[in-house]
């Protein structure tokens, strides 16, 4: 065939193919409308990832492929929530004492299965513990806590008859006795019961998502042995998570320099808030601070919002310390006492010996950063906002040459590449913590090459 009649031929050949293509989308959606009832996100995820393979080739393509696979994890990660629980507790406590397990075993020349064994030994024992000691304990003064609250409220009304301040006001005429009465009486039998049906009801949203007693049990079973096996091979599992993720510029360097930030801070975080907890509840306990226990554990939770968190924990505790200490003002100022003190060897013992460098991000950003998590996602976002935003500078500062926005004119090649270059070698040579940072260090315009300058 000569080469005109191809030419002539080629439209065609494109037209029909794209009349194919739309008769197939047009089939395929026909046949979506009338199994609407048995799909789910997993089937319109693969058939869509069916038409797109073809032009996987393709940016827009690629990028829709990437999205929806992210959406569908999400949707497969909520659905399969419960049965993951004892998987991602089991990576994650060997996420934690991977690093200890190493030095164990280079120092003493144990062998892993041998240390792998013995740490699932001692975490399984000391888990059991706390269940058999503290878990009764912390569930009795929590409805003991709930009670007084309870009845505190009740007792309120009677006060606020007895009491001059409202007789004066009523007199200068400044609020009407009665009514306010009305209306904090109200208030107060509100927010009283619902503050003593809270903890029912969170007992039974526990019971519920366990969904049976054999469930739980399967759980607490289970996971010791699945702690154990990824112990044991946890740099062969990590290797393959780590494998499911895609390259940038021909490697996966941001999932170290991540997970180094993220495994440093969680790692001595956790630590401190431990025993935090564990001095704030003993020392309110010889002092005879009633709810020490319940106190104690705030102050660990707490402690994993920095800055906010011991500002809570000390308006909490006070505020138990002066309703239901006996003498009130003596209980609170113990609690104040404690929670400084434990504040204050805190920041210049546990976290300089413990945690070391900081994530390396500005006050004012960590600030922000708790009010936003917060307001999206509550206390779970008050928790995870350090180490989500640490990630997410830390993904900017890779990613910043790519994600450049020019709208003016365009520096030529050679500018570009030198102050790459200049990045590249200064990243080299700092620590993470010092990459992970509010501001950047580049300068405002390209610094010189010697090798490159004409000059």
């Amino acid at each position: 065939m000569s080469e005109p009649e191809e030419q002539k031929q080629a439209p065609d050949r494109r037209l029909t193919s794209f009349g194919l293509v739309i008769g197939g989308l047009i089939l395929l959606v026909t046949l979506l409308y009338f199994m609407r009832d048995l799909l789910n996100p997993l089937a319109v995820g693969v058939a869509a990832a069916i038409i797109l393979w073809p032009f996987r080739e393709n940016q827009a393509a690629r990028a829709i492929l990437l999205s929806g696979g992210f959406l569908l994890i999400l949707w497969l990660f909520s659905r399969l929530a419960g049965v993951l629980v004892p998987f991602v507790l089991a990576y994650v406590l060997a996420y934690m004492l991977n690093p200890l397990l190493d030095k164990v075993e280079a120092k003493w020349k144990v062998p892993r299965w041998l240390g792998a064994l013995t740490m699932t030994i001692l975490a399984t024992g000391v888990v059991a513990l706390l269940v058999v000691l503290l878990v009764p304990m912390l569930v009795g003064e929590l409805e003991q806590l709930a009670s007084d609250i309870f009845y505190a409220m009740s007792d309120l009304r009677d006060y606020l008859v007895d009491s001059a301040i409202l007789e004066r006001l009523e007199r200068a005429g400044v609020v009407d006795r009665d009514v306010l009465l009305t209306n904090l009486t109200e208030l107060v039998q509100d927010q009283a019961t619902a503050i003593a049906n809270s903890i029912p009801n969170t007992a039974q949203r526990i019971v519920r998502s366990l969904s049976s007693l054999f469930q739980f049990i399967t759980v607490g079973a289970i996971t010791p042995v699945l702690f154990y096996y990824t112990l044991k091979d946890y740099d062969a599992i990590t290797c393959r998570l780590v494998e499911l993720f895609p390259r940038h510029n021909g490697s996966r360097n941001y999932l170290k320099i991540a997970g180094r930030v993220v495994g440093r801070y969680l790692r001595g975080q956790l630590t401190i808030s431990a025993i935090a907890a564990v001095i704030v509840a003993t020392a309110l306990s010889i002092f005879g601070v009633p709810f020490a226990l319940v106190i104690g554990l705030l102050a660990g939770v707490l402690n994993m919002i920095p800055n906010i968190g011991i500002v809570i924990t000390q308006v909490i505790g006070i505020a138990i310390a002066l309703v239901f200490g006996e003498p009130g003002l003596v209980k609170a100022l113990i609690v104040f006492l404690v929670l400084l003190g434990e504040s204050l060897l805190e920041q210049s013992v546990l976290t300089p010996k413990i945690q070391g460098q900081q994530v390396g991000l500005h006050p004012v950003l960590i600030m922000l950063s708790l009010f936003v998590f917060g307001s999206l996602m509550g206390l779970f976002g008050l928790l995870i906002a350090v180490p989500a935003t640490a990630l997410i500078v830390t993904a900017y500062s890779h990613w910043r040459d790519e994600l450049t926005l020019d709208l003016g004119q365009r520096e030529n090649d050679s500018t570009l590449e030198r102050m790459r270059n200049w990045r590249r070698r200064g990243s080299k040579e700092q620590s993470v913590p010092q990459r992970v940072r509010l501001l950047s260090d580049d300068p405002p315009t390209a610094p010189s090459d010697p090798e490159n300058d004409p000059a």
